[in-house]
């Protein structure tokens, strides 16, 4: 690949849509009557937020997040600490689903809505277009590590919600964000860049490929597999040589995958159920990209 062609790949794209869908959202919710009752926000995350998106992302992340109640995992957690957020924390009788049931019919007030298995589409109702946002319903959530007698908590803040499934989703994008800022300063601005060029080459690669591998590697497991790269591989004269040293450290190194974590640094990188983000799915993109396809 041509050093002008990840130069052009590398650039993000400025886009009116995150201030303006937000905007968007919140005036259709300050609507509700209900929605008044409760203390909640209007998030942008995803690439947006985090300035790695690229020409071909259109939908802005939108999350509701509701502060109070919350969801938690006391795990981490002696017995004497759970007793003690026992005694603080009664149980609620309202919760994630509530609180989205009374997003979706705040939204229909004044939008077509489309309710998927994680998000919310609307769409005016003399419109054929949506308005390009997709909108999670979440609430708090916290990671315990512990609570004093003092009664000081320590835990680490993320969000909750369910799918479409019934299972939970919990991410923690306040450190996301944090944590890509930092590597992105240390490495001179060039972890983001690399990230926009993989971006867009794996769009390419999948335009010329049959091969499905390279099609379930989302925009996030990307940002956070290139997280797992030292520093040192990007710290380079030229993007092209950033690009390139990234590469070839991924596939050189994929013996250590099971120790790779995702950007928040505080979940694994391959867990669970995210069979998808098969370790040969990666060596195959980063061999791939590396060979200039």
């Amino acid at each position: 690949m041509s050093p002008d062609q990840l130069d052009e790949w590398s650039e993000r794209p400025g886009s009116p849509w995150p201030a303006w869908t937000k905007q968007v959202l919140s005036d259709a919710l300050k609507r509700s009557s209900r929605l008044c009752e409760y203390t909640y926000e209007i998030v942008v995350q995803g690439s947006y937020a985090n300035k790695t998106n690229i020409r071909a992302h259109s939908d802005v992340d939108l999350v509701v997040q509701m502060k109070l109640p919350f969801e938690e995992h006391l795990e981490g957690l002696e017995p004497w600490e759970k007793s003690r957020f026992h005694a603080r924390y009664e149980n609620a009788n309202f919760g994630w689903r509530e609180f989205r049931q009374d997003v979706i019919s705040a939204l229909r007030k004044s939008y077509f809505v489309t309710v998927g298995g994680k998000c919310i589409d609307i769409q005016d109702w003399d419109s054929p277009f949506r308005i390009p946002a997709d909108i999670v319903p979440a609430i708090e959530y916290r990671h315990y590590r512990n609570f004093s007698s003092g009664g000081v908590e320590t835990f680490d803040e993320g969000i909750y919600f369910e799918d479409g499934s019934g299972a939970a989703v919990i991410s923690f994008p306040k450190q996301h964000l944090k944590n890509g800022n930092r590597k992105d300063a240390e490495t001179g601005g060039r972890f983001k860049q690399v990230v926009r060029t993989v971006k867009n080459a794996r769009l390419h690669l999948m335009d010329i490929e049959t091969d499905e591998r390279a099609k379930v590697l989302s925009s996030y497991f990307i940002e956070c597999l290139f997280y797992n790269v030292p520093n040192d591989e990007y710290r380079q004269s030229t993007l092209h040589a950033a690009y390139g040293r990234s590469l070839s450290w991924l596939a050189s190194n994929l013996d250590l995958a099971g120790d790779f974590v995702c950007q928040n640094e505080l979940v694994d990188l391959f867990v669970g159920n995210r069979t998808v983000w098969s370790v040969d799915s990666v060596q195959y993109l980063a061999t791939t990209l590396a060979c200039g396809r």
